[in-house]
């Protein structure tokens, strides 16, 4: 066989070509669509905010208690920011900006991601070809599962394009997470196996204890995601070895997990002191966390459990850690039946860990099955011909994603001189108000803050600070008392997606699903905003600059209050205050 077609080399060769997947929009878009200006394509889930964080680690705030608003740096340290500094770590030491590392880490971290998704596998199955496959179907599990419905199959395979895709690309190409926080799960992952069933010499297994014990430890300080779903396995591995009495094993979870809780001791000093905040019960309502006792039901879980239960019929080793893992999938999504209360939007344990690795193993068990009836060559021809199909697919997800993010890429460059002068031209830390999109670009490119963001509210934040930001864009936006009433009901769904977050649409089925009394309290207290003096209400948080696109948001009519401009540029107007 020739060297390239061994696996050592093929996996290598995939890998690349998962990269090139992730960053072709960005990469397209920059260098080729004549449109751009100097803004980045920024089109996977909450991209705009983990930008934001690694901007915040180059303007020198490692621990800040809120990215956005100039007067909440000092505020509770609330989210792990491990990643942002790793990513601007790095960027730093190639000479890059914030938007450059982020574009330039959609291409090498998949890529890495995948190998080392690839080791893992080949370990616990022991199985190279087929973890090449798997590793493939994990990176591009949108794209692959979509394969599993054969409705879809003349629109992707005819039509060339991919049904049902939105505005996000694919999930590896989102940065933060699941991007770097997928290497400390996986990471961990490999080490668990490693140091309990792995044939290898005990100096070694201490070895990937110690590294274990790091990663896992590390892994308080990414993602709340990661380090819960890892100790949910060691909890379930840890009552297997104390049923059979594997005393050394059992020793072995206790250490790890003992040291990684002393590695993670600051996150979780912080966070406790985060939980006795003021703030803490509306940041837990907008993340999602409900009093409930509701089973949370998986087709994906129970399908997957069933199926490798019955067909499964390979080592006691690979046996037992799988079934370690779907334990722990079940235990992190219902550990409300326990508890009473939901985690964080919990869906994120399935997109990020379970679905992927739980169709990586159903496609093992496919391939074990078939290589009996067809033989081991035609199989190895199925897989090679299978990791096309994924790679052609995920091009398609890639592709649509591209044309209908687009349109909204291209609105946003007429911002970029703006963004420029901002950046050059006014004192750093500056706090700025602005619209949303703007917003979010200034703490994307510059070293200054904002008035508001919708990200803001991601943080701890007082109930009228949160109140103060929506009613004062409001004002702006032209809402008086005689319509204030039909735009709230006319809005219902994003008035609560931005007063209670998430917790109506898990509790209630809905962001509006909130009860219209509820509502009522806020229109009144929005008329009773109307009564008082605008210039003052905006005096109550640090305020240094207005920008006002007179062609996007007519209705501001800044030059009421303010005349001092310092800029204007099509029809782009900054005030300083």
């Amino acid at each position: 066989m020739p060297e390239i077609f061994q696996e050592k080399y093929l996996i290598w060769f995939v890998a690349v070509l998962v990269g090139v997947l992730m960053i072709i929009p960005s990469f397209y878009f920059h260098y080729f669509d004549p449109a751009y200006r100097g803004i980045e394509l920024f089109g996977s889930d909450a991209e705009s905010d983990y930008l934001a964080q690694i901007q915040e680690i180059y303007d020198g705030h490692w621990f800040s208690g809120n990215i956005y608003l100039a007067d909440q740096k000092d505020a509770l340290y609330f989210k792990q920011n491990l990643s942002p500094i790793i990513m601007a770590l790095f960027g730093k030491a190639a000479g890059l900006s914030a938007a450059g590392i982020n574009m330039a880490a959609k291409f090498f971290l998949p890529a890495l991601l995948t190998v080392l998704i690839y080791i893992f596998f080949a370990n616990v199955f022991g199985r190279k070809d087929l973890a090449i496959l798997m590793a493939v179907f994990i990176m591009l599990t949108q794209a692959t599962w979509a394969l599993l419905n054969p409705a879809s199959w003349p629109a992707i395979f005819l039509d060339g394009r991919f049904p049902g895709t939105d505005s996000h690309f694919l999930n590896y190409s989102r940065p933060i997470n699941p991007q770097i926080s997928s290497f400390f799960f996986f990471g961990y992952l490999l080490c668990l196996w490693k140091f309990l069933f792995s044939p290898i010499a005990d100096k070694l297994k201490n070895i990937f204890i110690a590294v274990g014990v790091i990663i896992l430890g590390l892994s308080f300080y990414t993602y709340p995601f990661t380090y819960s779903f890892l100790f949910a396995m060691n909890g379930s591995l840890f009552a297997y070895f104390l049923f059979v009495k594997d005393w050394r094993s059992l020793k072995k979870i206790i250490y790890v997990s003992l040291g990684a809780i002393a590695v993670g001791s600051v996150y979780l000093v912080s966070l406790f002191r985060v939980l006795f905040s003021d703030f803490y019960a509306q940041a837990a309502m907008i993340a999602g966390v409900v009093d409930t006792h509701r089973f949370i039901f998986s087709r994906v879980w129970w399908g997957t459990t069933a199926i490798f239960l019955f067909l499964y019929k390979g080592s006691k080793q690979t046996k037992v850690f799988i079934l370690a893992f779907l334990a722990a999938a079940f235990l992190v999504t219902n550990q409300q039946l326990i508890t009473g209360r939901t985690a964080p939007v919990p869906a994120h344990y399935h997109w990020y860990y379970i679905a992927p690795v739980s169709g990586a193993i159903l496609l093992y068990l496919l391939f074990i099955y078939l290589e009996k009836i067809i033989g081991r060559f035609k199989s190895a021809l199925l897989t090679a011909f299978l990791v096309l199909v994924f790679f052609y697919a995920g091009f398609l997800f890639q592709k649509n994603s591209y044309i209908a993010q687009r349109e909204g890429m291209v609105s946003i460059q007429r911002y970029a001189d703006v963004i420029s002068w901002i950046k050059n031209s006014i004192p750093e830390e500056s706090s700025i108000l602005s619209n949303e999109k703007l917003a979010n670009l200034i703490v994307d490119y510059t070293n200054h803050n904002v008035y508001d963001s919708g990200y803001a509210v991601n943080f701890l934040i007082s109930p009228e600070r949160l109140r103060h930001l929506y009613y004062s864009g409001l004002f702006l936006d032209g809402i008086t008392k005689n319509n204030a009433g039909d735009y709230f009901y006319n809005n219902k769904d994003f008035v609560g997606g931005y007063f209670f977050g998430q917790y109506y649409r898990y509790k209630n089925g809905g962001y509006g699903n909130f009860p219209d009394f509820v509502l009522d309290g806020i229109i009144t207290e929005y008329e009773n905003f109307l009564d008082e003096d605008f210039l003052g209400q905006l005096s109550k948080y640090p305020l240094d600059y207005i920008v006002w696109d007179k062609e996007k948001d007519p209705s501001w009519r800044i030059d009421r209050f303010f005349h001092e401009k310092v800029y204007e540029k099509n029809s782009i107007i900054i005030y300083k205050i």
